[in-house]
């Protein structure tokens, strides 16, 4: 299991699909594996990571994201699109982002969290893992997407 950096300002997650990957894969984006587990939780980190499943399940909306490097122009303007119109709903075990011109399912699972950070991995289709942790922050979630070459910073607001 790969531990998020301990430095970052700004959790990360990542979604946008073909080139744009938001995740907040913390996705972000929980135990996409860390959906109700069967008998009693093994230890304290579990019942945290279950806890972090539980806060993120439920639809929200992109408000922010910038990416570390530059877009090319095409895909600046696809994210642009998706500001104030995407929403990312997790399930638990899936990531469903829906926006303009885009919608993408992705398995995803958190793999740590304590108190209000989580670190979160989503999958594409074709299994890659694209890392990313958050801070619930009220009614939001600022994330940080680690994984090149979709890194970048972004907040997702609770829709519900």
């Amino acid at each position: 299991m790969r531990r998020p950096p301990r430095e970052y300002r700004v959790p990360r997650m990542r979604f946008l699909r073909t080139g744009l990957v938001l995740v907040m894969g913390f996705a972000l984006g929980t135990s996409v594996g860390c959906g109700p587990s069967r008998g009693a939780p093994r230890d304290a980190a579990e019942i945290a990571r279950q806890e972090a499943s539980r806060r993120l399940a439920g639809d929200w909306l992109l408000v922010s994201y910038q990416p570390e490097t530059p877009l090319e122009p095409m895909f600046a303007g696809l994210l642009a699109a998706q500001m104030g119109t995407l929403v990312a709903r997790f399930d638990g075990q899936q990531m469903t982002a829906t926006g303009t011109g885009v919608a993408t399912t992705r398995r995803y699972r958190v793999t740590q969290a304590n108190g209000d950070r989580v670190a979160v991995v989503t999958y594409d289709e074709s299994g890659i893992a694209y890392d990313a942790v958050g801070e619930f922050k009220g009614n939001e979630l600022w994330f940080a997407s680690l994984t090149i070459p979709w890194r970048g910073r972004g907040v997702l607001r609770r829709v519900r």
